[in-house]
């Protein structure tokens, strides 16, 4: 398994140290760094100089220990170096754009990449919480016992209730990771009592005893399948009249992770008018966030397109 860097994310990495965001770089090393960082000046092909400034940054984001907290745990997840080619590594520019994705060439062949904020480099502790979390994922998803598929298409599913589906079973999913993880005895993302909380909400619909088994069964479950996530998520019970979202589930329009829903039957005809123009197959029980419920808002009272700024 090769590792591989975007430039501005070793960039920003090094110098979050050497600005003293993430404490550990001494003043000498910052003179140092800064110090290196000029040579690069001699280059006067653009290209060579990029080229110069990235081995530089890449030096002292290894030298400042930056990669061995990203990857230093990978023992933890064993059929990772073998199943991935590239595992690699950017900046995501906001929440939304976080997390580990897996790519599988035509020819079977597995990369990753992993996208943070660069905050999260800042401490730690809620660092490899997120980190953890995220890897298993892919652990999951290179192994076999898993069976994980990226297809989540049931055919007498609306469009809606594929949506749902998909959103249930990334919190079945999660509720497995950190069970695992806390039986491990690692930090989480969310604990216990955290996860049976949605739980509760997302399948309310179950009898109160079956929601304390399946819940209790999926947080200490050591081998969770894809395909007995997949079951329980389709539950066709309360799908045909599910209104309301799951907190955190994709708004319908930007396509981003929203906890604010908003009541589409309140929207002015116009800014409902003003969506379907812009999304023809959408449906008022698909929802939409509370953001680009404001957007659609303005673009119907003044008869303008509405531009997503993200």
């Amino acid at each position: 398994m090769h590792l591989r860097y975007d430039d501005d994310f070793v960039e920003a990495a090094a110098f979050m140290c050497a600005s003293g965001r993430r404490h550990g770089a001494t003043a000498l090393q910052v003179r140092r760094f800064h110090s290196d960082r000029e040579t690069c000046y001699a280059q006067s092909d653009v290209d060579e100089r990029n080229a110069a400034f990235f081995k530089v940054h890449l030096a002292w984001f290894r030298e400042w220990g930056l990669e061995h907290l990203l990857t230093g745990f990978m023992g933890e997840y064993p059929l990772l170096p073998g199943a991935l080619k590239v595992l690699a590594f950017r900046q995501a520019r906001g929440r939304n754009e976080e997390g580990a994705e897996l790519y599988v060439s035509t020819g079977k062949v597995r990369n990753a990449m992993v996208a943070l904020r660069m905050d999260r480099l800042e401490r730690d502790a809620p660092l490899l919480r997120f980190l953890r979390h995220e890897f298993m994922h892919l652990h999951d998803m290179v192994d076999p016992a898993f069976g994980y598929s990226p297809q989540v298409h049931l055919p007498t599913h609306n469009q809606t209730q594929q949506r749902i589906t998909r959103e249930r079973y990334r919190l079945l999913w999660d509720i497995t990771i950190d069970g695992r993880l806390t039986q491990a005895g690692r930090e989480t993302m969310a604990g216990h009592g955290q996860h049976q909380a949605i739980f509760e909400r997302a399948f309310s619909f179950w009898p109160e005893e079956k929601r304390r088994h399946v819940f209790e069964s999926h947080w200490s479950d050591a081998q969770p399948a894809h395909l007995e996530l997949l079951a329980l998520a389709a539950d066709p019970r309360d799908l045909s009249h599910a209104q309301e979202p799951l907190p955190g589930g994709s708004c319908p329009l930007c396509h981003f992770p929203t906890f604010e829903w908003v009541s589409v039957g309140g929207l002015a005809p116009d800014s409902l008018a003003s969506i379907r123009a812009h999304f023809p197959h959408w449906t008022p029980d698909q929802g939409a966030c509370k953001r680009c419920a404001e957007m659609y808002e303005v673009a119907g009272k003044f008869e303008l397109p509405a531009t997503m700024v993200v």
